[in-house]
């Protein structure tokens, strides 16, 4: 199970992001333009990537960036870092939305090379550099889920996990004591489904308990 536990439940739905750092980099006219995307699903983690990408590029002419993080709460910031408005951020943002992402901060390092590019060269430099950066990506799918334990006897163990395997993300967790109690994540979608099949295949005799509410 994953963050965010205790979102409202209208932020739960599944959403693609990044699952890890990735980096490209370009020249056009002699200006060397670097994107990097870094996933990140706070304003805090999203400053901590700035910076970090500022002292990785140090003395850069130009660090515009554009952000979409908090899961389906969508929250957006972008900056033009001195580039003429609307030349590099709106177009960072616009590839991110294409894309459908969140939880992701794309950043465009430019080292000016002494040629001037103008408005309609600067949009497609760096519609480039977010391009570049997330197809460098790997692009996941995070799945809401809710997480639920069960206690049941060691007899029924087999039957409970064979009966309702296909509804389980990822493996289930076992504790074994007195008796066993089986921690599993399920996705949203299949929450009724998998509650009916817990109560047919155990007669009612097993009440599976909402442990939490998040992603996976």
């Amino acid at each position: 199970m994953s963050e965010r536990m205790g979102e409202g439940m209208a932020s739960l739905a599944d959403y693609l992001t990044l699952e890890s750092p990735a980096m490209a980099e370009f020249t056009v006219k002699g200006s060397r333009f670097i994107g990097i995307a870094i996933p990140c699903t706070t304003e805090e983690e999203m400053r901590a990537g700035l910076a970090e990408v500022t002292v990785r590029f140090p003395n850069a002419t130009h660090y515009c960036y554009g952000s979409v993080y908090g899961g389906n709460l969508r929250i957006e910031r972008s900056s033009d870092n001195g580039e003429p408005s609307g030349t590099a951020a709106k177009p960072i943002m616009a590839v991110i939305k294409g894309r459908s992402l969140t939880d992701v901060l794309v950043v465009v390092v430019r080292y000016f090379g002494g040629t001037l590019l103008g408005t309609g060269g600067l949009v497609h430099a760096y519609t480039q550099g977010a391009d570049s950066a997330l197809d460098a990506g790997k692009i996941v799918l995070r799945k809401a889920c809710n997480t639920y334990s069960l206690t049941f006897g060691y007899a029924d163990r087999d039957r409970i996990v064979s009966k309702c395997t296909r509804f389980f993300l990822g493996q289930p967790r076992f504790e074994y004591e007195m008796n066993i109690t089986m921690t599993v994540d399920i996705p949203l979608a299949s929450t009724e489904e998998f509650l009916q099949k817990v109560s047919e295949v155990t007669e009612r005799k097993c009440i599976p308990l909402l442990v939490s509410s998040g992603f996976a």
